[in-house]
């Protein structure tokens, strides 16, 4: 059981080892610094314990150290060099060559103490000189070393020195960030520079870290802004400036540097220059309505509005009372232009994208009607307007034509209804969908009435471009019977019984003249209302000769029906021809 735990520890300790010794000199300070195998270099000075674990759990050891000219010598193997391989890579190399000859064997290395490095640090140190500093030491270690950076100092490009190699580091990344990629281990013979501070900027106000930053060529506003640490609680993403010293000042769009797409965000991240000055103002009780909208920006909230002699509200910023709805504020921004969607209105509490809420508010902006969805802001909010995205035009027998945007699942009864219904002059049957589909244009038709029921059939689903069309009802009168032409003719107000006989190509031989028959609706009753043309025609009676109604039946019969009690068959012919003609012209 002892040979196991000691077998155990080597194995944790093998690649660790937790490096202690009194107080060097200088004022090199060292809490415990653990070694990482892959990474630290062995050379003269360096001392490795070897533990070889033999099957029968036998074990030996051995101490050696790692001469000036980088070798260690073993029992059996001999010389091994070591010198600028890493810890891991040396305990490869070992084993190796040990395994030769303890075979089925573990094997171990350990470093148990480490070697003292030179190095030359020069520039902006409160200290510059030359060191002897242990192995484990980082450039952080070394500058605390010398004392620490002056005021004047560069953070961001150090530079260390290394034979023909020439390490640039930043070091504000390793102390902002913990980037361990900017804070190296020094080795034998560095020489550090620490040049003056390059451009520098300001950052004031409500960030995290206020204070003087130094950049590099190409950085920008958001890279600054992540050096202070973000912004602080309650500060404003409309007010804040950037000065620059030959006077400009430039307001920065911070909403969009967060909160915009690619495309904003690209616009709001501008590249800085030495000497800028940024500002970032305490927020305030406010609401942004953003986007398609008249007038986008910031609109105060106050407890009541209050206004200068001429009316105008005091200070010019544009104000709404406390508990505002979201399209009262669309309203104060100067309601949303022509190409913004208010069916996809977007409301981000605490302008966090994270908590963004969509809104359907149509029936509110363009109807003027109430919704639930119309919900009170809060202070913070950010109200959002986005372009339209999909859109169908409605042409026809509707009471307003036009432009309709839609979203995801709407179907023919909604944009219907959006277009104020349909016109007195409307067809029931006969609507027409025109689509464009792989570059063909494709109509489908449907039963407008049906579609106005919501029956699926006919209330087909509307995509992008799409086109409806609601034609008119045809306005027509039926010419029946023993008539050269007989069919269906459009009706005009004022026209005359003989007006219709002359547009159906005139009697037949067999027409019975006598025994014409008007049939019309009259209030929910059908009446037949018979007229002797013969004597419209041979004595003048124009008084019969009747103005025709609309939807009116003009029958002529043939001279065989004998009296008027045979009227009967009359209408069953007459309804029968109807019948046959009303899917032909969509009565």
């Amino acid at each position: 059981m002892k040979r196991a735990i000691l077998v155990l520890i080597l194995l944790i300790a093998s690649f660790s080892l937790i490096y202690a010794q009194e107080a060097p000199s200088l004022g090199e300070v060292y809490s415990g610094k653990v070694i990482e195998p892959d990474k630290y270099v062995l050379g003269p000075g360096d001392v490795l314990r070897i533990f070889v674990v033999q099957e029968n759990n036998k074990t030996e050891s051995f101490t050696v150290s790692v001469s000036p000219t980088g070798f260690i010598f073993l029992p059996l193997v001999g010389s091994i060099k070591v010198l600028n391989l890493t810890l891991s890579d040396a305990t490869k190399e070992i084993s190796r060559q040990l395994v030769r000859f303890y075979p089925r064997s573990n094997i171990y290395v350990d470093l148990i103490n480490v070697k003292k490095v030179n190095i030359l640090i020069t520039g902006e140190v409160a200290n510059p000189g030359n060191y002897k500093v242990s192995a484990l030491s980082t450039l952080d270690d070394v500058l605390k070393i010398a004392g620490g950076l002056k005021a004047s100092a560069s953070y961001r490009r150090i530079f260390i020195k290394r034979g023909e190699k020439v390490l640039e580091l930043d070091y504000l990344k390793f102390l902002k960030y913990g980037d361990t990629s900017q804070n190296p281990y020094v080795e034998e013979g560095d020489f550090i520079y620490v040049p003056l501070m390059g451009d520098r900027v300001k950052i004031l106000g409500r960030v995290k870290s206020p204070g003087e930053y130094e950049v590099k060529d190409g950085e920008r506003l958001k890279d600054v802004l992540d050096m202070a640490g973000g912004l602080a609680i309650n500060a404003s993403l409309f007010d804040a400036t950037l000065d620059r010293v030959d006077g400009t000042r430039i307001y920065l769009d911070l909403y969009g540097l967060y909160y915009g797409d690619k495309e904003r965000k690209d616009k709001a991240n501008i590249e800085l220059k030495d000497g800028d000055s940024i500002t970032v103002l305490t927020e305030t009780k406010r609401v942004y309505v953003l986007g398609f909208v008249a007038n986008p920006g910031p609109i105060q909230l106050v407890e009541e509005i209050k206004t200068g002699p001429q009316g105008e509200e005091i200070g010019g910023v544009t104000q709404a009372v406390v508990g505002a709805k979201i399209s009262e504020l669309i309203k104060e921004a100067g309601g949303v232009l022509p190409n913004g969607s208010t069916r996809r209105i977007e409301l981000r509490r605490g302008g966090k994208e994270s908590d963004k809420i969509i809104i359907d508010l149509y029936r509110v902006l363009v109807l003027g009607e109430e919704s639930e969805e119309d919900i009170k802001v809060n202070p913070g909010d950010v109200i959002y307007v986005p372009p339209v995205l999909k859109s169908v035009k409605i042409l026809g027998q509707v009471r307003n034509p036009g432009v309709y945007e839609i979203v995801e699942g709407d179907r023919i009864r909604e944009i219907l209804l959006k277009a104020g219904g349909l016109t007195e002059k409307a067809a029931r049957e006969g609507g027409e969908l025109v689509r464009l589909e792989n570059g063909k244009k494709l109509t489908y038709k449907f039963n407008v009435v049906n579609a106005l029921q919501g029956i699926e059939k006919d209330n087909l689903e509307l995509k992008d471009g799409d086109t409806l069309y609601i034609p008119e009802l045809r306005r027509l009168v039926y010419v029946l019977g023993q008539v050269n032409n007989p069919a269906a003719y459009e009706y005009r107000e004022g026209r005359k019984l003989t007006e219709y006989i002359s547009m159906a190509g005139g009697f037949k031989d067999r027409a019975d003249l006598s025994r014409i028959a008007i049939v019309r609706e009259i209030n929910g009753e059908t009446k037949v209302i018979p007229i002797n043309v013969n004597e419209i025609v041979n004595k003048g009676r124009s008084d019969l000769d009747i103005t025709i109604e609309e939807n009116d039946i003009i029958f002529v019969p043939e001279v065989f029906i004998k009296g008027w009690q045979d009227i009967v068959n009359i209408l069953s012919g007459i309804f029968y021809v109807y019948s046959l003609l009303k899917p032909i012209v969509g009565w």
